[in-house]
């Protein structure tokens, strides 16, 4: 039997097969050992020819992790190969904490390329054991590795670094861009004094990353000397002080005591919108509050599809709450932007809709966009301006369905005896919405003359204008429509009759109830269920008398019906109607009699309702439980 040293020993020599699968084999089998020559083999198959190969082996290296792993693969920084170079790198990262004993052992390696790759790979790594040996590669001989030092101590962010990080900045010129920048990601308010001295070198790079990190600090103390860089004549340096400030501002809630020339900066402040810049666009946004004017508006427009949902709402409320003012801004930049932007416009308008604005708005009804020309349709009609019924009228012959309904509905609001006919021609549209708009706006007018052609339209050839009708009439609901309806009772179609029983019952009025009472015997179970609820909302508890013979209804949904009708009136004296079904043949009668002597507190249904706890029908226990609980919690 052979050995694990020899089973390694072979599967290293298969690593130079020329058999791809051999190879792939050979690794796969090496990563299952723990010993130092297994890993030794994993590393030197990071040189393998395929892609694949050296992938596989850098995955079990990184799950193998170990001191000599990070020790094997940190010989390999200095690789000639850029790839394998990169490779080995990449484990070391993943490897973690465990690999930067290794990389310290090396971090004085005469080649001043490994010495930075070490730099960088702590700074990947970001473990504080690194953070002594980094300070003092800030005095490295080589700049890249000096720098690379100051990029890593920002990346771990312990504050221990920062007197190394300040005492390079000012000694080591090389490293003071990486040094500032260090400092403001580490974020030590204690680095704040000095980072001010700073800001007066003649650098504008330096100078640039000083104020990025006096930013990233956050002190709210910051703001005065950022201020005064604010007010700068180099616009690049002054933007960037701004940012500063944006950056100080979110950090404490908004709450910072200066006044910023915001309108100065409008043009960097909305480009860094419309790039998505998360934190201009939340600054910006929050100071929109208290800070608009015409060409801000204006802007704000701009950028609408530049910025997620919960902003575009946010710039909504902030122009509903610029007011009528801002309304004339709006509207002067409505025909070039984009349909985002005008429904935008649209929506924030409506508050303050009146007679001026609705006639601007006439001129933008034609527009290509339907969504557009239906927010118009519906924002003349709520204006109350009657000018703009020629304009309804012409959109109520739009070509698209959703655009005509609503032009219908909005002349409603402003239509009067005059556009009567104009309306009765929009019940003939192909589309039910369309025909229900019309329908409807004709209801707002309720004329004498509106209910007189309705009352026509009960006999009218085609059936689908005798149900709009019917239920016209019940909406109007005035006395005059109480005769019609009364007549439609007897309506050969029996859509139509449930409808006239409905509206009846809506009205509620009805001095004459023998019609209702007759739809209790109609051939359709609609009508009859119908003519029970319109007999309550009527006559109140007295319907019960009239609507107690549909108890025992050939039709199940019917008696249904009628026993959750008499409940819901909760009267016990009724109770004597519903308790011989709780012995009907249909569970779902005897689920409705038990749900129904509930809701009427009849304790005298308790004893039967217990009987009930053994039927067959788990739904009937169910409702027969509750119903116990209810009436036995009653006093």
């Amino acid at each position: 039997m052979s050995t694990a040293i020899d089973q390694i020993a072979e599967l290293l020599t298969r690593l130079q097969s020329p058999d791809f699968y051999e190879r792939e084999e050979a690794v796969r089998n090496l990563g299952s050992y723990d010993a130092d020559e297994a890993v030794a083999g994993l590393v030197m198959a990071l040189e393998d020819p395929d892609m694949g190969i050296r992938e596989l082996a850098a995955d079990l290296l990184a799950q193998m992790k170990g001191d000599t792993t990070a020790q094997l693969l940190v010989r390999f920084l200095g690789h000639a190969d850029i790839g394998t170079r990169n490779l080995a790198a990449e484990i070391l990262v993943k490897i973690g904490g465990e690999a930067v004993p290794a990389l310290l052992d090396d971090i004085d390696n005469e080649d001043y390329d490994i010495r930075k790759f070490i730099v960088d790979v702590l700074g990947m790594i970001k473990d504080p054991a690194a953070v002594d040996q980094l300070c003092r590669k800030l005095w490295d001989e080589n700049a890249n590795v000096a720098g690379s030092a100051a990029e890593a101590l920002g990346e771990i962010g312990s504050k221990e670094a920062v007197p190394a990080l300040i005492g390079a900045f000012e000694n080591v010129e090389d490293a003071q861009l990486q040094a500032a920048e260090a400092l403001g990601k580490i974020g030590d308010p204690s680095a704040l004094e000095k980072l001010y001295e700073f800001m007066e070198t003649d650098d504008p790079m330096v100078k640039f990353a000083v104020l990025e990190a006096i930013g990233n600090i956050g002190q709210k103390d910051s703001v005065p000397r950022l201020m005064s860089i604010v007010q700068s004549d180099d616009r690049t340096i002054a933007e960037t002080a701004l940012m500063a400030v944006i950056n100080v501002s979110l950090q404490n809630n908004d709450r910072i005591d200066c006044d910023l020339p915001l309108d100065q900066f409008s043009g960097f402040l909305f480009d860094g919108i419309r790039n998505r810049n998360r934190k201009i666009t939340e600054f910006t946004l929050s100071r929109l509050t208290h800070w608009y004017g015409a060409d801000v508006l204006s802007s704000l427009l701009d950028v609408l599809e530049s910025v997620e949902e919960d902003d575009r709402q946010r710039i909504s409320d902030i122009l509903v709450d610029a007011g009528p003012t801002a309304a004339t801004a709006m509207l002067d930049k409505f025909a070039t932007i984009s349909t985002v932007g005008k429904l935008t416009v649209l929506e924030a308008i409506r508050q303050s809709i009146d007679d001026e604005i609705a006639e601007r708005l006439l001129s933008f009804a034609d527009d290509s966009e339907p969504d557009i020309r239906q927010k118009i349709a519906h924002l003349l009609g709520i204006s109350g301006y009657t000018g703009a019924i020629p304009i309804l009228k012409k959109l109520a012959g739009d070509a698209v369905g959703h655009v005509r309904s609503t032009a219908y509905a909005a002349l409603g609001w402003l239509a009067d005896e005059n556009e009567i006919d104009f309306l009765f021609d929009g019940l003939e549209d192909r589309y039910s919405d369309v025909r229900q708009a019309a329908m409807g706006a004709l209801i707002v007018v309720g004329t004498p003359r509106v209910v007189s052609r309705f009352t026509k339209d009960l006999h009218h050839e085609e059936l689908e204008r005798q149900r709009l009708a019917v239920s016209a009439l019940g909406m109007i609901g005035d006395a005059d429509v109480v005769g019609p309806l009364l007549g439609a009772v007897n309506h050969p179609d029996a859509s139509v009759r449930k409808l006239a029983v409905v509206s009846l019952g809506r009205i509620k009025s009805v001095t004459d109830i023998q019609p209702l009472v007759l739809a209790l015997s109609d051939e359709s179970p609609a009508v009859r269920k119908a003519a029970v609820t319109a007999l309550i909302e009527v006559r109140g508890p007295m319907a019960v008398n009239d609507i107690r013979a549909l108890l025992d209804d050939v039709d199940v949904w019917v008696r249904f019906h009628t026993i959750n009708a008499i409940g819901e009136l909760g009267i016990e004296n009724h109770a004597q109607y519903i308790l011989p079904h709780l012995d009907d043949d249909q569970d779902i009668i005897r689920i409705a009699a038990a749900k129904a002597l509930a809701k009427m507190e009849c304790r005298e249904a308790i004893p039967r309702l217990r009987q009930l706890g053994g039927d067959k029908n788990d739904d009937v226990v169910q409702a027969a439980k509750a119903a116990m609980s209810e009436l036995e919690g009653t006093v």
